[in-house]
């Protein structure tokens, strides 16, 4: 019994049928352990996309906060410019949940006013420091 040609132009086996079946019964789809590697690889993969997404929301609130943080530090260095050079003292404030305190030492005619601006990010409390000088007119 033949079952068509082989590709050097002679007869095939007969046996060619259970050849192709062996052949097909070792490899009959995916394995358990083929799946089991994807998964583990595919798991890590979605694990450092979900740290990388956590990270980059941490630097972002960070920056919202800083960016509020800079805000109150100018809009109190231009209050303090618009007082009285000699009604500028020492004092706190607290707004938009910075906590701020300044200092002024006075050199001649130089008002050195040193703020310091406390706040709190995802990874604790931070703070910030300014100093400017204001000269007697």
């Amino acid at each position: 019994m033949s079952y068509g040609t082989s590709p050097n132009g002679g007869e095939a086996s007969s046996d060619c049928p259970a050849v192709i079946r062996n052949l097909l019964g070792r490899q009959a789809g995916v394995g358990i352990t083929e799946v089991l590697i994807a998964l583990v690889i595919f798991s890590t993969a979605i694990l450092g996309i979900v740290g990388t997404a956590a990270h980059v929301g941490g630097i972002v609130n960070a920056s919202h906060v800083r960016l509020a943080v800079g805000t109150v530090a100018r809009a109190q260095v231009e209050a303090l410019m618009a007082t009285p050079y000699d009604s500028i003292a020492d004092g706190t404030a607290v707004d938009r949940g910075v906590q701020m305190g300044w200092t002024v030492t006075e050199t001649g005619t130089v008002k050195d006013i040193l703020f310091v601006y406390h706040y709190d990010l995802v990874n604790g409390a931070h703070h910030d420091t300014l100093n400017v000088a204001c000269l007697k007119p």
